[in-house]
């Protein structure tokens, strides 16, 4: 069993320095896999070299002088990143967007520099719960610009698992919409948790 271990932990760390060299040369993950998965390891981790060409890319044209493509000084402010990252706020409006799969690779490294960092709180009553007064403010800013409904409590509770399952895994909202909050999100799944009973 050793023997064969071996020789995949270097496959994979082959295949994951291949791909740092195409894309510094300005290949995109996507252009070269083909899909929009986050390039890892073979221990599951993104590496610097996977993020460096989209800090080059996206965030050095405005941010120069900051140093933003020193793995150490991100790392100092990583949870103001991954906020302005989650958010939409960067890059900024007007510059060219991340696309999912770098938006993807980018949170997942620098959420990888603090892994002892709080997951984010939902925003709930007094009892512990999220009422739907606080979903409707995230739905009517993020969902109801193609789903009209989900402004009404019962259409949107109909439907909680299958919403839940494209929030989760990213799907929800729609590339082009304005993303979750880390808050928003964990406040909008709780209550579609509540509405199916979990």
């Amino acid at each position: 069993m050793k023997k064969r271990i071996l020789p995949l932990l270097l496959l994979g760390g082959a295949i994951a320095g291949t791909m740092a060299i195409l894309t510094s040369c300005g290949d995109s993950i996507e252009s070269l896999t083909g899909s929009n998965q986050v390039v890892t390891d073979a221990s599951g981790r993104v590496e610097f070299s996977q993020v460096q060409p989209i800090l080059n890319q996206k965030c050095m044209p405005c941010h120069a002088d900051d140093n933003y493509n020193d793995s150490a000084i991100l790392a100092q402010g990583v949870s103001t990143f991954v906020t302005a990252v989650s958010s939409g706020a960067m890059p900024a409006p007007g510059a060219a967007p991340l696309s999912a799969v770098q938006k993807a690779t980018l949170l997942s490294w620098l959420q990888s520099l603090a892994p002892s960092a709080a997951p984010p709180q939902p925003i709930v009553d007094a009892a512990g719960r999220v009422e739907f007064s606080q979903v409707v403010l995230i739905t009517r800013e993020k969902c109801a610009i193609c789903h009209g409904s989900y402004t009404d409590s019962a259409k949107l509770s109909s439907s909680a698992a299958s919403v839940e399952n494209a929030v989760q895994i990213g799907y929800m909202p729609l590339d082009g919409s304005a993303p979750l909050t880390p808050v928003e999100k964990a406040t909008l799944v709780t209550w579609l948790n509540q509405e199916q009973g979990l």
